[in-house]
């Protein structure tokens, strides 16, 4: 297939590839040894830094400010792998969309629809830019907090404090003097470790808002702005000067075509949402609870981090509810169109048509966790009382 080089197609593509390129999920790639290749050393860092953090636990379950670090850096691994892999062993979905994409760019003509393109490549682009800077941010900022806070300054929960022990961004202290690390290596080790950070939010976020997750989101917005092109087509479809009943068979088989399009991509995530709603409830919880714990004992560091992966699951969270209401809304919009058409000049043969099509949109495509739960604004307030009121519960405990 030929791919288009006009600046529309590379505006909307571009940041996509250059997120998901280098962890070997970019769609349009060769699959190849190479592709392959990258995928695997995006795991193998993902499952190292995962390896370390768990034989941390072992070696200090105690320490429950470690304790804490370790769950979170967990529950990011986990949902790293989880998109890696399935973006790269399951890509026929990702695939089917965007090879469809190259064909929508191919034979997009009009400035109308142009502009509608270019809006949702807008929208999936910012979105990207904005959750790239913030989980990079956040991720640098919890390497930087061991450089400015003492160890001895900081509560410990253990039964003693080590007071030379050296501060990483990750969980690592014992297993590193377990493998009789020399101390001169600290500064590339500290260095190593904010990459393996970073690694952890690219294959988090490589979606959009950034390595998985942008190209998700872009991918979803681009199939939107198809939806609200073909909303304008069904709208317009008695206006044209073509054989209207060989023009609206046309745009039924286009709504197909989009409706498989996003099963497909249902398909792709499912798996991926459950991990993420389950990871999220769990994070907002245990960080929420912990963050009340530090400020009462007035552990600056602890709180610091707490609003750290807090903001991150909710901004992640609210990302994946707001794109499933957007494309919900986007499909369920289609019937009205249809139905805001001159559709009674039409021959009564093909005005019935209009009825079937308001049929189908009563049960518009949602992204689903599982195929079950549907994600949208409605469950992203679920999630968000779930977790308080077991957050609520946990607090009585305590008091």
């Amino acid at each position: 297939m030929n791919i288009p080089t006009d600046k529309d197609f590379a505006y909307e593509m571009t940041p996509m590839k250059i997120v998901s390129w280098p962890v070997g999920t970019w769609p349009l790639q060769e699959y190849n040894f190479v592709s392959g290749l990258r995928s695997l050393a995006a795991l193998a860092f993902l499952s190292l830094m995962m390896w370390i953090v768990h034989t941390e636990i072992y070696l200090d379950y105690g320490n429950a400010e470690k304790n804490l670090d370790a769950l979170v850096i967990i529950a990011c691994g986990v949902l790293a792998i989880s998109k890696v892999a399935c973006f790269r062993f399951r890509p026929t979905g990702l695939i089917a969309n965007f090879v469809s994409a190259v064909r929508d760019y191919q034979e997009l003509n009009g400035e109308e629809k142009r502009a509608i393109v270019k809006r949702h490549a807008h929208m999936g682009r910012m979105a990207s830019a904005n959750m790239l800077f913030f989980s990079y941010c956040s991720a640098t900022l919890f390497s930087m907090l061991p450089m400015f806070v003492a160890n001895d300054d900081a509560t410990d929960y253990s039964n003693e404090t080590r007071k030379d022990q050296l501060n990483y961004p990750m969980p690592s202290e014992c297993t590193l003097e377990l493998l009789q690390v020399p101390g001169n290596l600290y500064a590339l080790i500290y260095i190593g470790e904010y990459f393996l950070l970073l690694v952890t939010a690219t294959g988090n976020l490589v979606d959009r808002w950034l390595g998985s997750d942008s190209m998700f989101f872009g991918i979803v917005f681009h199939l939107c702005g198809q939806v609200e092109m073909l909303k304008l087509d069904f709208s317009r479809f008695l206006e044209e000067g073509e054989d209207s009943a060989l023009r609206f068979n046309a745009l039924v088989n286009r709504h197909r075509h989009l409706l498989t399009l996003a099963d497909h991509l249902n398909d792709v995530i499912a798996f991926i949402l459950i991990l993420q709603m389950f990871s999220s409830c769990l994070l907002i919880c245990t960080t929420g609870f912990q963050f009340i714990l530090s400020l009462k004992v007035h552990n600056v560091v602890m709180v610091i981090k707490t609003m750290i992966v807090m903001s991150t699951m909710l901004i992640q969270t609210f990302a994946y509810s707001y794109v499933g209401e957007y494309s919900k809304n986007q499909f369920e919009g289609i019937g009205y169109m249809a139905y805001c058409s001159d559709w009674y000049n039409a021959p009564c043969n093909l005005s019935r048509n209009i009825i079937f099509i308001l049929m189908k949109s009563e049960y518009p495509v949602q992204l689903k966790a599982g195929n079950y739960f549907p994600i949208n604004l409605e469950t992203y307030m679920s999630i968000l009382k779930t977790s308080m009121s077991y957050l609520s519960v946990l607090r009585v405990m305590v008091t």
